[in-house]
């Protein structure tokens, strides 16, 4: 992994204090061997995550956007930009309850097709070690299982938008939302100017509803194995951090009609398309009219899923303070029906653990 900058300022902030402390570093970590495991570390716990949230820079938020851009023109370093960023996220904080610990942990990376720009928020953990002369001592490590926000910029999009004056891609920021805190997450949102530009969970709707009527094509011993294999080449394609395309799983379905899916799923969001209500921005935006007027140039050919749609499509499920519910959706209208004139269930077929514990012949053993 080409990682070409590593940096990390320490920041506190306590709730009953009114401001926080930043404490900046001088020199930028040495690229080694330790500074590559953290980032694969960080990486992969940032693609992991199905709480990830697609955007761009909000054009009316200029503050991150332009210091950025600075340091992308060789207007400013790298370590006096990251300095910046965290002093004024600081300042952000400052009279206010919220309270933060660890550093905020600023890396980039080169790749054979983009650049990429990643901040953390990290945090430490006490953990109990041998020293040299065989001793227990207390030191300070890395939690990355208690790793905070995340978020990566694709920098080689962002000069891109700048150098052609408009919005080059929609979705060149990913926000990442980590464990805790989340008023410090939203914080840091809003100061960095991120907006959400991509509805992964209306899009993944939109694409299962198209499955759904593919498969229902498909002779009855065929319809579930490919629903299954398209919710697990999707999942499998969100653990990798990977886009799902079309024409690779349509390939992967039926290898005797590798374009069959795909040309399936083109000719439904067209459909959609076409009948979609159009918004009054879009209305009222001739370069969008242009595109809905030439739907098929602007069919997408792949999907970011939201990984809890698809779950929800192979499952249903659901809780209260009494009941949890889990079920596979294929036992729907076969051992379990539902009423929805009453929102009953009926189930056939109940578990024999279940029934052991239900029958009264049982229940004194």
């Amino acid at each position: 992994m080409p990682v070409t900058h590593f940096i990390t300022h320490q920041i506190n902030k306590e709730a009953q204090k009114p401001a926080a402390i930043v404490t900046t570093t001088a020199n930028e970590a040495e690229i080694d061997d330790y500074c590559h495991l953290v980032m694969s570390q960080l990486k992969g716990i940032f693609v992991q995550r199905a709480s990830k949230r697609y955007g761009c820079f909000n054009p009316e938020v200029t503050r991150v956007k332009g210091l950025t851009l600075n340091w992308l023109n060789d207007q400013q370093s790298f370590l006096s930009w990251t300095k910046k960023i965290s002093e004024q996220f600081a300042d952000m904080m400052d009279n206010t309850e919220l309270e933060i610990d660890g550093y905020l942990a600023f890396a980039t990376e080169e790749l054979a097709d983009t650049d990429k720009l990643y901040i953390f928020h990290l945090r430490e953990k006490s953990n109990i070690c041998l020293t040299a002369d065989m001793q227990l001592s207390e030191s300070r490590v890395l939690d990355f299982s208690n790793t905070g926000f995340g978020l990566c910029i694709d920098t080689a999009a962002l000069k891109k938008e700048q150098e052609e004056g408009k919005r080059s891609e929609e979705k060149y920021f990913t926000f990442s939302f980590g464990r805790g805190d989340k008023p410090i997450q939203k914080l840091f949102s809003d100061f960095a100017g991120f907006i959400d530009t991509l509805d992964t969970e209306q899009e993944t709707q939109e694409f299962l509803k198209i499955v759904e009527e593919y498969a229902s094509s498909l002779p009855e011993d065929q319809s579930a194995e490919t629903k299954t294999k398209v919710i697990e080449y999707c999942v499998e394609q969100d653990k990798q951090g990977e886009a799902v395309e079309f024409k690779t799983l349509s390939g992967q379905l039926d290898s005797s009609a590798p374009e069959k899916f795909e040309q399936f799923v083109a000719l439904k969001k067209r459909e959609y398309r076409q009948v979609r209500p159009r918004s009054e921005s879009t209305m009222n935006d001739p370069e969008a009219s242009n595109e809905l007027a030439h739907g098929e140039s602007v069919v997408k050919t792949e999907l970011i899923p939201d990984r809890k749609s698809l779950k929800n499509y192979l499952r249903y499920s659901g809780k209260n303070k009494e009941v949890t519910l889990s079920f596979a959706a294929t036992a729907l209208g076969t051992d379990i029906s539902f009423d929805a004139s009453e929102n009953t269930l009926t189930i056939k077929n109940l578990p024999s653990r279940l029934l052991k514990q239900l029958k009264p012949e049982n229940k004194s053993e």
